[in-house]
């Protein structure tokens, strides 16, 4: 399912409306195939800009990408602010929703849209638009996705720590931004991303 009108057809679907955890367990399976013998990593709930938002499903392999989960039974009011954070941080974000829902949102034009229906009696996916590189990256916002350690490893690798060592986060994550380029700070956080064991599942 890698171009639009591309079709993943997942799991039985339960009667009535599906939930959540129903388009997220499709989800998963969907990526689980998508980057299947990858060391693609998927993540759930990983908080963006200090917990302010949190994406539902995250997969972490060359980019950083999110995924917005909107179930039959969820409504959009909360969606403008979470556009707003993925916006700052993901390399690239998707909405996954009801057909209707998409139909209906006010989504940037660089958000991928992956359409949710059923199909006979199972569940599935629909590529409607690929997700494009998002053009309103925030180092900072990104820089603040490394924990203490991490980031101070950053800055210790890239000849920059000094001055800063016991300083706060936020003076840390600021010599991060003016000393680190954008890209390699971006692979540097899906690395520290990689070596949290207990956030991870690796897909097989």
């Amino acid at each position: 399912m890698t171009t639009a009108g591309a079709i993943f057809v997942g799991r039985k679907a339960g009667a009535g409306k599906a939930k959540d955890g129903d388009v997220r367990g499709l989800l998963r399976e969907y990526l689980s195939a998508l980057h299947e013998g990858t060391d693609t990593l998927v993540l759930e709930e990983l908080g963006l800009c200090q917990g302010d938002v949190r994406v539902d499903v995250a997969a972490v392999d060359g980019e950083l990408s999110g995924y917005e989960i909107k179930s039959p039974s969820d409504t959009m009011a909360r969606f403008p602010k979470q556009c707003r954070v993925y916006s700052k941080v993901v390399d690239r974000a998707w909405i996954v929703a009801p057909l209707k829902t998409l139909a209906k949102a006010d989504v940037p034009d660089w958000w991928g849209l992956i359409g949710v229906f059923e199909l006979d009696d199972r569940l599935a996916l629909r590529l409607v638009r690929p997700a494009a590189p998002n053009p309103t990256l925030d180092p900072r916002s990104i820089a603040r996705l490394l924990w203490r350690d991490e980031a101070l490893e950053v800055l210790r690798n890239a000849g920059c720590a000094r001055g800063v060592m016991t300083k706060s986060r936020r003076m840390i994550w600021k010599r991060l931004v003016e000393k680190v380029s954008l890209d390699d700070l971006r692979a540097a956080v899906r690395a520290a991303l990689k070596r949290r064991p207990e956030m991870i599942e690796l897909l097989d």
